[in-house]
């Protein structure tokens, strides 16, 4: 009689999972994700930015009003019914709703598309043969704090490659003198001469403010609306988030004027050595997220608190890990937090790390992206960091520090504008008390309700807790800020000897309270993750140490992991009704 081969716990659990899915599909009780049907709240939002702006005013806005109304209802509709595995178990089909009601409210309800957004385009420079002049205007810098606060992907956009740069050209700007963030940094630096910096990647231009293309054609219609509606962050919109830098710009013209500002920035052109080096750094995130990742979920898998099978505190299977925990009652637990928060920030690093290797590397040798947009794309300053050094942001600044600058500020610009909206209509003080609060309630729950519905949208083998788990860790953040300013003022009030402590003091005192903070609310968020199942999901489809024999063992281990028995990736549905068939994502 042949020996069962071995199930680790890991396959156990993905299995159960796909047999419960699979008889909630059959039993009709949720639908799979499905094309087209369920991208029509996006294509309702651009078709409501592309056409509302030609309609007069008092038309113009009930119409984007009824139009948010209807995503948010098709919206709701998709929490209810979609269900998916391959969204991060589900996660993803909330998150991406949620997400996208606060950014259609941000671009339909607070702001009017034809009036408030202006997008720094490209035009080609029109240069003298060896001078540094152009026509009409200087090029000043562009504070993004004097420009509405805001959140980020960076969108189509590009200035074309050239084989051989024109040594004319080139010789009338010059490139070692553009101020402008370095790559992947935050600070406003001006760039480094290095040998061979002087020649272009790209073909000189100038950069202008783009209102709403009137008149433009549709391609430029479609390119405007695109990037106005992905580039959450707004590297390169009027809205661009405060902790993006300054760079080199013209001034934003004035709500009420349309089309592009006439005085356009002077001629530039991206050094070889800045595109390098931010194709570099892109593949250096890519490839050490990657093999980080693969060493996480290789981790995680031999532990069943991120199966979501048991408790934060139960014992390790580790024993490394139980024998520190003789001695650090508390070890175990942080741990586990420790790890959590290191997937969700490396799995985002994974993410991120796209963006520019896809429109610096590889868009530009597959098709010359200058006719499909005119957007800067192989700027530095398009693809700013999503995570900011500890030293400017939690040692400053605490937990506050943490979520306003080191942490990723992705959906800044979408949860900001309902405050900055009430605050205006309310004629609040816009730095006093009341202000604040209202910015921090308004913004943690929105935070919250993105991850409260990606919660509620898995399916896992536990029930998730979208209200008391995430949803309650992001108010209990928003309440940490405010209690650690608080706190501050009280002691430099009633304790004067405080503002003379040296810088050392303050930088420890802020980074104890993120950590011991994070460390008691932390499970509310990390414990609905692991019931989730988000750590079930394979991030990596080549795994190099499961392939060499490391994680659980057993069947269906090996390099590939995009493989589960019984499993579908995609197929055909065919439901009950005509929006319930469709392409479906399992």
């Amino acid at each position: 009689m042949m020996a069962r081969e071995y199930v680790s716990l890991y396959r156990q659990t993905l299995a159960e999972r796909q047999r419960l899915y699979d008889a909630a599909i059959a039993a009709q009780e949720y639908t799979p994700f499905l094309y087209p049907w369920d991208m029509l709240p996006a294509t309702y939002l651009l078709l409501a930015i592309m056409i509302t702006p030609r309609l007069p005013p008092r038309l113009a806005r009930p119409i984007r009003f009824a139009i948010f109304a209807l995503i948010l209802c098709h919206s709701l509709y998709l929490n209810v019914r979609r269900r998916t595995l391959w969204f991060a178990g589900g996660y993803g089909i909330g998150l991406a709703t949620d997400w996208g009601i606060i950014m259609s409210a941000a671009l339909l309800v607070f702001n009017d598309p034809a009036r408030d957004f202006r997008r720094l385009e490209t035009r080609p420079a029109k240069l003298k043969a060896d001078t540094d002049i152009v026509a009409n205007g200087h090029a000043r810098m562009l504070k993004p704090a004097k420009v509405k606060l805001d959140t980020d992907v960076v969108a189509n956009g590009s200035a074309r490659m050239l084989e051989t740069p024109n040594a004319d050209a080139s010789a009338s700007i010059d490139l070692t003198r553009r101020q402008v963030p370095g790559v992947y940094t935050s600070t406003d630096t001006k760039q480094p001469s290095f040998p061979g910096s002087e020649q272009a990647a790209s073909q000189p231009y100038n950069l202008v403010w783009q209102g709403f293309p009137y008149g433009q054609g549709p391609l430029h219609l479609v390119d405007w609306t695109v990037d106005l509606t992905t580039s959450f962050r707004g590297p390169n919109w009027n809205h661009r988030i405060s902790t993006l830098g300054a760079i080199d710009a013209p001034i934003p013209p004035e709500p009420s004027a349309n089309g592009p500002q006439n005085s356009p920035s002077k001629p530039t052109a991206v050094p070889k050595q800045s595109l390098r080096a931010l194709q570099l750094r892109a593949l250096q995130d890519f490839a050490v997220s990657y093999l980080l990742l693969d060493l996480l979920k290789t981790t995680m898998t031999t532990d069943a608190y991120f199966l979501g099978l048991s408790a934060l505190d139960s014992p390790t299977p580790w024993s490394w890990l139980a024998r520190l925990n003789e001695v650090l009652p508390f070890a175990t637990r942080l741990i586990r937090l420790l790890i959590s928060m290191t997937g969700v920030i490396t799995a985002l690093t994974f993410i991120f790390s796209l963006s520019p290797l896809f429109f610096t590397l590889i868009l530009p040798r597959l098709v010359d992206v200058t006719i499909l947009t005119k957007s800067p794309l192989l700027e530095p300053w398009m693809y700013a960091p999503f995570w900011y050094p500890v030293t400017t942001s939690i040692l400053q600044s605490g937990l506050a520090g943490f979520w306003g600058k080191f942490w990723h500020q992705m959906f800044r610009f979408g949860i900001s504008e309902p405050s900055r909206v009430l605050i205006e209509w309310l004629k609040i003080d816009k730095r006093g008390h009341v202000a604040r609060m209202i910015q921090l309630c308004l913004a943690f729950g929105l935070s919250g309700s993105i991850h409260a519905a990606g919660s509620y949208t898995t399916f896992s083998l536990t029930p998730s807790h979208p209200f008391s788990g995430a949803l309650s860790f992001f108010f209990t953040q928003g309440a940490g800020v405010l209690l650690q300013s608080t706190v501050a003022k009280l002691l430099q009030k009633y304790v004067p000897q405080t503002k003379s402590l040296p810088r050392f003091v303050k930088q420890s005192t802020n980074l104890a309270f993120v950590l011991v903070y994070l460390y008691f609310t932390g499970p509310l968020l990390a414990d609905d993750f692991a019931r989730c199942g988000i750590w079930l999901f394979e991030p990596v489809p080549f795994s190099i140490l499961r392939g060499i024999g490391l994680g659980p063992g057993g069947k269906d281990e090996g390099w590939w992991t995009w493989y589960q028995e019984g499993s579908k990736w995609v197929g055909w549905y065919r439901g009950d009704r005509w929006w319930e068939s469709g392409f479906a994502i399992y």
